[in-house]
């Protein structure tokens, strides 16, 4: 990925500082490896899908749940039933 065409496109995106956009493509790149999506993709997604938390981003400045908020929307999860409404192992009446 080449940071410097990244941060161009990116300064006319998001009308930030140089600094704030390579904390962002660090963020991008960090996410990369764990969702398996490429960096352009995840890019993309930012642009397009991703607003509110880039509004809140400029807000709180809280760079971690920044990334705990990208990499949760872009993964993919099995959702389980909550603990609660499973029966523990050792409750289950023996026939």
């Amino acid at each position: 990925m080449d940071h410097e065409y990244w941060v161009v496109r990116l300064s006319g995106i998001l009308v930030w500082n140089e600094r704030d956009i390579r904390k962002i493509l660090r963020v991008v790149s960090d996410s990369s490896l764990v969702t398996g999506l490429t960096e352009e993709e995840t890019l993309d997604f930012l642009q397009y899908g991703f607003e509110e938390e880039l509004d809140s981003l400029k807000q709180t400045y809280d760079w971690i749940q920044f990334k705990k908020q990208l990499v949760s929307k872009l993964s993919k999860r099995e959702t389980k039933a909550p603990g609660l409404s499973v029966l523990h192992p050792d409750l289950f009446e023996e026939d």
